[in-house]
């Protein structure tokens, strides 16, 4: 089976999403290949989508949710003969003549804008193969009413939510959101904290800001560091945020329990070696978060979509929220209340759905083959 796999580059999630799918097709002797969606317009189209989507991600987060919650109130629609609505003409044909070139069996886009290019392509018949999109965030996010393809959706709870964007049931598929391979095997937390750096007999916090670096890390780390109790060790990813990385090296490394990293390759043994994390409410984190049972504190950070994400987690119980300067007061009482945090393992470890990529390459094998 050969699948054309449609990401875009407005984050890591969506590309982690496509990864997790590749491997799972590769692991049973197909063919995953990943493809940015909005290169099918132009690459240079793509270039300044992206690099504003992270500019306003980072810097202007309050701007990115004020966008975001206008898309929910006011659904786009581009005008027939007008610039816009020609470029994504010219990026369908694009996109239909790789797709007869590839000689791809199937599609899966784990972004919006692809989803919404192959439901034109296929309502038109322009396009036989079977696709579906993959929904990376637990939410139904403004533009879903717009796909008319076979939906992935990350949890059974959602289901009426997916429904009220008129999605017809047999459409809504709640197979979880996929992530990769490594984040199904666990280490034992002793030895993962002794791999990653940190003490053993301490507990561990994690904090994140996702890949590129978001949030309020510093805020957080300067109220926690300057009475932090003896049993707990703190590491810091900054992702790709490298200015973040070095002004929090010169301020806290010379202390032996704060660890600052920057972009950090196996999350996998850094989420087994954690007592709690504290991260913004990205899809793909949170749901790695849920496969390794780590209770979880979450900063509203960007708003948008992760407000959604954390809404959903609170709601189970999963996680925790505060106000940007209370959250370090919070993680320290966590840290120190076991019972609580004990509860959270247990609502975390519920709502996780095993295996979401294994189950969306059986559902494309079942359609191919039919």
């Amino acid at each position: 089976m050969n699948i054309l796999i449609l990401s875009c580059n407005t984050g890591e999630g969506h590309n982690s999403c496509a990864r997790a799918i590749s491997e799972e097709l590769e692991s049973k002797g197909d063919w995953g290949y990943i493809a940015d969606g909005l290169a099918f317009l132009s690459t240079g189209a793509s270039k300044f989508v992206s690099g504003w989507h992270t500019r306003l991600y980072r810097y202007f987060p309050k701007f990115y949710e004020k966008g975001y919650e206008f898309a929910e109130k006011h659904p786009v629609t581009i005008k027939t003969n007008t610039a816009a609505y020609r470029m994504i003409r010219r990026g369908a044909r694009r996109l239909r003549k790789a797709i007869k070139a590839g000689g791809y069996d199937g599609v899966i886009c784990t972004h919006l804008f692809p989803a919404m290019l192959m439901t034109g392509l296929v309502k038109k018949g322009s396009v036989t193969v079977p696709a579906c999109f993959v929904a990376t965030d637990y939410t139904a996010s403004p533009g879903c009413e717009k796909v008319g393809l076979p939906t992935i959706t990350p949890h059974p709870d959602l289901t009426a939510e997916f429904r009220a964007m008129e999605m017809h049931a047999e459409n809504i598929l709640p197979y979880g959101i996929p992530v990769r391979r490594m984040f199904m095997q666990r280490t034992d937390k002793a030895e993962a904290k002794s791999r990653v750096g940190a003490d053993p007999e301490r507990l561990h916090m994690v904090i994140m800001g996702g890949s590129m670096g978001c949030g309020p890390m510093e805020d957080v780390l300067s109220e926690i560091a300057g009475n932090m109790p003896e049993n707990i060790e703190l590491t810091v990813i900054c992702g790709t945020n490298r200015q973040t990385a070095e002004k929090l090296r010169r301020s806290y490394g010379d202390d032996p329990r704060v660890h600052i990293r920057g972009y950090v390759k196996d999350m996998s043994i850094m989420l087994d070696s954690a007592d709690l994390y504290l991260t913004k409410a990205g899809g793909i984190s949170t749901t790695e978060a849920a496969i390794k049972g780590v209770p979880l504190v979450l900063a509203d950070a960007v708003g948008g979509c992760e407000s959604r994400n954390l809404e959903f987690f609170v709601k189970h119980g999963a996680a925790v929220t505060a106000k940007a300067e209370e959250l370090g007061g919070l993680c320290v009482s966590l840290l120190e209340d076991r019972r609580k945090l004990d509860a959270m393992v247990r609502a975390i470890e519920r709502l996780r759905m095993e295996n979401a990529a294994g189950k969306i390459c059986g559902y494309m094998r079942q359609r191919v083959g039919r």
